[in-house]
Formats: C-alpha cells, sequence, structure tokens
C-alpha cells in the first residue's frame, strides 16, 4: 500500500515533537489515540529511541499505519492496534503518556468523553497526556480560520465542532486528569498538557 501522506502533518510534526521533548526525554511508552496516517508516531519515535510509540486507531486506519511503520522499522514503533475509544479498553497504567492530535474538535462530546476515560484508563499515577489541536476560550474563536472550521465540521457532523479549552480541562478533571500546560502553537492550535492525579 502507498503511505497515506497528511499535509497539515508535515507542517506541524516539528512544532508538536519539540514541544512534547521535555515529556518525552526522560523515555517511557507512550499511546497515541487516532494515529490517522501515523506520521506523528514515526517522527517522534525516529527522534526519541529511548520512547516506545504505540500508535493505535479505528479499524479503516490500520493500512495505512502499517505502511508507515513497516517502512520506518523502528525498534520503538510496534504495529499499531486496532482501538475505538468508545468501545475497546487499553491496560491499566501501561503507559507513561498518552498523545492525540487533531480528534477533539473533530467528534462530538461522547467521543471526548470516552476518550478520556481512555486516557485516564491507561495512564499510570503521574503520568502525561497532551492534546493538540484548536480550543476555543471563553467560548470564542480565536481566528477567523478557526471559525470556518468550526462551521465546516458542523456541516459534516453536527455533534462535532471546535470545543472551548475550560470545558476540556474540565471533562479531564472529572477523570483525575488535571491541567498541566498549555502552549500556543502554529496555525491557531494549542497543545494542552494534563497530568494522571489519581
Amino acid at each position: 500500500m502507498t503511505k497515506p501522506i497528511a499535509e497539515h502533518c508535515l507542517r506541524n510534526q516539528q512544532p508538536i515533537a519539540e514541544a512534547l521533548s521535555p515529556y518525552l526525554a526522560g523515555g517511557g511508552r507512550w499511546l497515541e489515540l487516532g494515529s490517522g496516517t501515523g506520521q506523528h508516531g514515526v517522527y517522534i519515535a525516529s527522534r526519541h529511541a529511548g520512547v516506545v510509540w504505540q500508535l493505535s486507531d479505528l479499524e479503516d486506519a490500520q493500512p495505512g499505519l502499517l505502511a508507515w511503520q513497516s517502512e520506518a522499522a523502528l525498534d520503538n514503533l510496534p504495529p499499531p492496534r486496532i482501538l475505538d475509544v468508545t468501545r475497546d479498553s487499553v491496560p491499566s497504567g501501561d503507559f507513561d503518556g498518552v498523545f492525540s492530535a487533531n480528534t477533539v474538535h473533530f467528534v462530538g462530546w461522547p467521543i471526548v468523553r470516552a476518550l478520556f476515560d481512555r486516557i485516564a484508563e491507561a495512564l499510570r499515577p503521574g503520568g502525561y497526556a497532551a492534546l493538540y489541536g484548536p480550543f476555543n476560550r471563553e467560548q470564542r474563536f480565536t481566528s477567523e480560520g478557526n471559525a470556518a472550521l468550526d462551521e465546516w465540521l458542523r456541516s459534516r457532523d453536527p455533534d462535532s465542532g471546535i470545543k472551548d479549552e475550560a470545558d476540556v480541562i474540565e471533562c479531564a478533571a472529572e477523570r483525575g486528569l488535571r491541567f498541566h500546560d498549555v502552549q500556543d502553537m502554529p496555525a491557531n492550535n494549542r497543545l494542552l498538557v494534563l497530568r494522571q492525579c489519581s
């Protein structure tokens, strides 16, 4: 299979990897939820040999993930897992970190809550969760581009759309995930970092 390529991954993989570097410096096991094409995982795993990076996504995404993972042939990038956050469990406390890019705004709140259920399930105490993507602040869009993106998202799925950062933090806190940090990222995105406190 020809490897799928997401152009936005090519644009944002370096700043994401740089922003995550402090959390990856000590090594450990990380789970990526909604890995998409697998480009982020390959990029990060190739730069952090001490981190085992576990790709995961729905069944439809597996051929593309396998194409990237197989070609990379990295010892710290195992074969991807089929994982539907609304249905599948993950090994409890098995991961030092969880990462997900551009997922929260693509789905409705029931799936966001399921996503946080899986994150809380996967993380060891003190582990980190990092979410990349656009977030509203004080219930307002942070750019015209984000407003247009929200309109497009809702046209394809009325339950989806850009979430308010405070609402996402509150949803995470209900599952024992506390706010740790947030960083501005290119193209009006943010990297929201949470920490497992339970």
